[in-house]
């Protein structure tokens, strides 16, 4: 294997058992670097934290057999097997199953709405590290109407007390079962820290995508590592976008309190992305190089303001290397994507997109809003429209700033999608939304910034750049909350650099279908 200067210095650095930790940027060959290092450090139990499963298997393919990969679910799991001393059954709809039971239990008839809030608001309280009163164990947040209120508005949720009670209620329930040995994904992660899960300590413990971690990963390493396994903690600071979703903004700086005394070290050579992508990121990202093999490749402005003739899919054919390069459409919010979908299906392109789970919501918000199959097109915009004033209101009232952001987005989907698509009626708006997120193939990808972390394309078209940052962004810097700007120049950073061959800028509205 043949190692950059950067790369031996990395590996030597973990070979004398240094505390070390690595910045890398994007496409700069982490996992090779992991590699190596794990081949020349001390023959001993070590544990490589992967944080997914995709990750995990490509580790346990590459590392050697006195290391033990595990993903931070697994982690979490054979630590609360331990804990209660029992064989555990992992049911992934557990959550889904307890809350239907409980609803007949207390004789409370849930609507399919209500029903996917509860299940999102226990799920949320989970990942917040919110434990229940009624037992002695000590939270990352304290059980609180006003804290239950909060997990409700960050998930963008609108729910009355009793359901918070209900979602309340739902979490004792799910955390006895887990007691009784019955967990879910998020069970394995939420009992195991909060609920002195009993994690097996290692000599060394090694840790990708380390900007990505949440309050609770960080005690799940804590507790693996004991208070002098040698940690390695690799991770792109640039590449944190997830806070909103419960990251922690600043989880490498979080690490690194585990210990006194670190090596850090950076990791700036690309091998991914080509050189012009690599020169435009120099203001974020400073120093990242580019290898000398990798093609020079090409940066496209197309904005309406310096070509007012607008672009054609036929621009974007003519650049592919081959009929077959892969080609996505990347773009801060949902809405802009989803106009341009039904564009692209409109001129004969095939096009898929990323985000099921946007799909359902979308659905689920169009059925509380819009029960009416046969409701004319121009009365839900309007109803739409009215929802979207109501809540932003009610958001800035109560000092929620940062929901207002969300609330646009999904008034601006629907409205795209009943424009974009020529529907009727609000039973074609649904038709039209299940259509777009069923598709599973497609010349096209077409993603949030957000969902496209960890791919990569030869064509990427970063959509409607001016978007980034967003104004919620902007107004909590002003505020003196510069954190969210932070996240949106990652994201940014993070779209461009999905690029392999070309990169281009060009607004939705200028595309001629």
């Amino acid at each position: 294997m043949n190692l950059t200067p950067e790369q031996e210095v990395i590996v030597e650095s973990l070979k004398r058992g240094d505390n070390t930790m690595v910045k890398a940027y994007a496409g700069c060959a982490k996992t090779t670097t992991i590699e190596a290092a794990s081949r020349s450090m001390k023959h001993q139990p070590t544990l490589a934290v992967a944080f997914n499963v995709k990750i995990k298997k490509e580790l346990e393919r590459r590392l050697p057999a006195h290391f033990e990969v595990k993903t931070l679910n697994g982690l979490g799991h054979s630590a609360w097997a331990k804990t209660i001393g029992c064989r555990l059954t992992l049911d992934e709809k557990k959550l889904g199953k307890l809350i239907t039971q409980l609803a007949k239990d207390m004789r409370f008839e849930l609507t399919s709405e209500q029903w996917v809030a509860a299940r999102s608001l226990v799920t949320g309280a989970m990942q917040a590290g919110l434990v229940p009163n009624k037992y002695p164990h000590q939270g990352l947040v304290t059980d609180t109407p006003e804290n239950w209120a909060d997990i409700a508005d960050r998930l963008y949720i609108d729910a009355a007390p009793m359901m918070l009670d209900f979602a309340r209620s739902a979490l004792i329930q799910s955390i006895k079962m887990g007691f009784d040995g019955t967990i879910s994904f998020d069970d394995q992660i939420y009992l195991s820290t909060m609920f002195n899960g009993v994690f097996q300590s290692y000599p060394a413990v090694l840790v990708d995508e380390a900007q990505d971690l949440s309050p609770l990963n960080h005690i799940q390493i804590k507790r693996s590592a004991g208070p002098n396994g040698q940690l390695g903690v690799v991770g792109d600071p640039l590449q944190a976008i997830y806070a909103f979703r419960g990251a922690d903004s600043q989880s490498m700086g979080k690490l690194a309190a585990l210990r006194k005394n670190w090596t850090t070290l950076p990791l700036t050579l690309t091998f991914r992305c080509p050189k012009v992508v690599v020169g435009r990121q120099q203001h974020h990202a400073a120093g990242f190089r580019a290898w000398h093999t990798n093609p020079e490749g090409a940066f496209h402005s197309w904005l309406h303001a310096e070509n007012d003739a607008g672009w054609a899919w036929g621009q974007i054919v003519a650049m592919q290397a081959t009929p077959a390069s892969p080609i996505a459409i990347i773009c801060r919010n949902n809405a802009p994507l989803l106009s341009m979908a039904f564009k692209l299906i409109r001129a004969g392109v095939g096009c898929t997109m990323l985000g099921r789970d946007l799909g359902k919501n979308l659905i689920t918000l169009s059925k509380k809003l819009l029960p009416l199959d046969d409701l004319p097109a121009d009365a839900c915009v309007k109803l739409i429209d009215e929802w979207a004033q109501r809540e932003t209101q009610l958001a800035l009232a109560n000092d929620k700033e940062e929901k207002v952001a969300g609330i646009t987005d999904r008034q601006e989907c629907l409205i795209a999608v009943i424009e974009s698509a020529g529907v009727r009626n609000a039973g074609e708006l649904r038709a039209a939304l299940d259509s777009l997120f069923s598709r599973e193939y497609g010349l096209v990808t077409l993603s949030t910034g957000h969902k496209a972390k960890g791919l990569e394309w030869d064509i990427v078209i970063h959509l409607d750049p001016f978007r980034v940052p967003s104004k919620y962004a902007r107004s909590m810097a002003e505020n003196g909350n510069p954190a969210p700007l932070q996240q949106e120049m990652n994201l940014k950073y993070v779209i461009e650099t999905r690029a392999k061959q070309v990169l281009i800028e060009a607004n939705g509205e200028d595309f001629l279908a």
